[in-house]
């Protein structure tokens, strides 16, 4: 069975594409994680409550330290929370650039999981880079092949 190479220069264009793509979405991940970081807490109003099969959603209204009143949906990760009702109060956190888009709950780090992927991304990418980009070995003269 004859097995057709991929040319050089796809994947050449492949991994450095991938590359530049990786350390984008790495860099994204990363201010958006900062960002977070510079947000306050807040006490929210549970305004209604769904569940759907093992999953349950809130609607929370809060103000932010600036006075902006938000309404904002988001999935319960805490356990402590997943008994609210409407009308009780929880504390979330919001991002400092958009308050009222990305909200959590205080406790929830579901989000630190972007960090090991985006190093094994980076690690990966760069490594198929350099191999790819790298001078190629001249063969081996004949006599260290087995030739006389």
């Amino acid at each position: 069975m004859d097995r057709r190479r991929l040319s050089r220069t796809f994947l050449r264009v492949f991994s450095m594409f991938g590359l530049v793509f990786v350390i984008a979405l790495t860099a994204l991940g990363t201010w958006s994680a900062a960002d977070e970081r510079r947000g306050s807490e807040a006490v929210a109003d549970v305004l209604d409550v769904e569940h759907h099969g093992t999953k349950t959603f809130l609607t929370v209204q809060f103000t932010t330290n600036r006075g902006e009143t938000c309404e904002s949906s988001l999935r319960v990760t805490v356990d402590a929370n997943r008994a609210v009702s409407a009308g009780q109060h929880i504390r979330v956190r919001y991002a400092k650039s958009d308050p009222c888009l990305r909200v959590r709950e205080v406790g929830d780090h579901s989000g630190w999981f972007m960090v090991p992927i985006a190093v094994v991304l980076l690690i990966t990418f760069a490594i198929l880079t350099y191999v790819v980009w790298r001078r190629p070995r001249p063969p081996l003269p004949l006599r260290y092949a087995g030739m006389p």
